[in-house]
């Protein structure tokens, strides 16, 4: 079944292992990340030229459609992942099996190394070899192929730089982790400067899902390859990150100030979106005056935030029922893990309780406005 056209919000690729050696100016060659075995033999994310103290077993970010007993092995490689990922001639050919007319792409290798790097100027090095090479591997379909920028917010006259370099690349959006890399809060002033960027540009930013050390809850848990418990990292902290990092963009005022700047929530399900925006009206309602949200927070959301659901998310009834349809995108995650898959649109159209108006705007409408691509 096919419902007019079709976006895939928040598709991966999977960076070629060597592209920071390559590619990272003389001065940082010898702290390009990569991918090498440790001597356990479990492939790892190499970080200022040396192993990453939590992002071990990278073949789960290839792993699209492995069972997790493949996919956790010593066995399974990232090189071992689907050729969409990596191709994009593949990738229009694995879109058009799946019936997704567009995709914006989001990084892999990238998701890994915000939580451990603390030199601005490497952090800006790594996202400009980046955005290069995305902005690249999408040219040959930009009628449907879109990249988004990855921009280290460590230091904001560097992230500024970035941007206004990005942009002219040609990115749809802006890619951020969600726990912030100087450890200021997303609405606090110091980043002012980088949203007026953004908002003038009309790029959207967009919280995505990241892996780093320390994640809530990792001093519970011991795991031989993630030093932390898988199922509750990708299950549950994931967000955590994100729905802090999500509130203070109300609480400090940055959707107060910056009116057209558009916030995307990436990768961590919507349903948990009503209970949230319910709370903060309330909590508002008696403290407000204590922050910078001069308005009901539900004001600025449905003026200002998209959220990406998940194609099997049935509980999208249930936030369409309390806020509307207007905000929504779906995205697939491929080639990661835990993506959807096989037929993730059909998946989607077969969800009880949605209007076709409601799967149009979803599918693509929202995420056309909210991206700013063709029609």
């Amino acid at each position: 079944m096919q419902l007019g056209r079709t976006v895939d919000a928040d598709g991966h690729i999977l960076e070629p292992p060597d592209l920071w050696k390559k590619n990272l100016e003389n001065k940082f060659k010898d702290r390009a990340l990569g991918l090498a075995r440790d001597a356990e033999g479990i492939e790892s994310i190499i970080i200022e030229g040396k192993f990453s103290s939590f992002s071990r077993g990278f073949g789960i970010a290839a792993a699209f459609g492995q069972s997790g007993e493949v996919a956790f092995s010593n066995e399974f490689s990232y090189m071992d992942g689907p050729a969409g990922a990596y191709d994009p001639h593949a990738r229009i050919k694995w879109m058009d099996e799946e019936g997704i007319d567009a995709s914006v792409l989001y990084p892999s290798i990238g998701l890994t190394w915000e939580g451990e790097v603390n030199d601005p100027e490497l952090a800006t090095a790594y996202c400009r070899v980046y955005n290069d090479w995305i902005t690249d591997f999408c040219r040959p379909y930009s009628d449907r192929l879109y990249a988004v920028a990855h921009i280290s917010l460590m230091d904001v006259e560097r992230a500024v730089g970035e941007l206004k370099r990005a942009a002219k690349l040609g990115v749809k959006g802006v890619m951020l982790t969600p726990h912030p890399a100087n450890g200021k809060a997303y609405g606090d002033t110091y980043y002012d400067p980088f949203w007026a960027v953004a908002q003038d540009l009309g790029l959207p930013v967009g919280l995505h899902v990241i892996a780093r050390p320390g994640y809530y809850g990792s001093e519970w848990y011991q795991h031989p390859t993630f030093k932390g418990s898988p199922f509750y990292f990708l299950s549950v902290t994931l967000g955590f990150d994100i729905q802090a990092s999500f509130v203070s963009f109300f609480e400090g005022g940055t959707l107060e100030r910056f009116p057209n700047l558009k916030l995307l929530v990436l990768e961590v399900g919507a349903g948990w979106v009503p209970h949230f925006i319910e709370r903060m009206d309330s909590k508002w309602e008696h403290s407000g005056f204590m922050t910078a949200c001069k308005r009901p927070p539900s004001e600025y959301f449905l003026r200002q935030c998209f959220i990406s659901l998940d194609p099997d998310e049935y509980l999208v009834t249930d936030v369409v029922k309390r806020l509307g349809d207007d905000n929504l995108v779906v995205s697939t995650d491929y080639p990661h893990i835990d993506a959807h898959f096989p037929h993730a649109v059909d998946e989607f159209l077969q969800i009880d309780g949605l209007s076709d108006s409601s799967r149009r705007k979803i599918l693509w409408d929202n995420c056309a406005r909210l991206y700013n691509i063709g029609a």
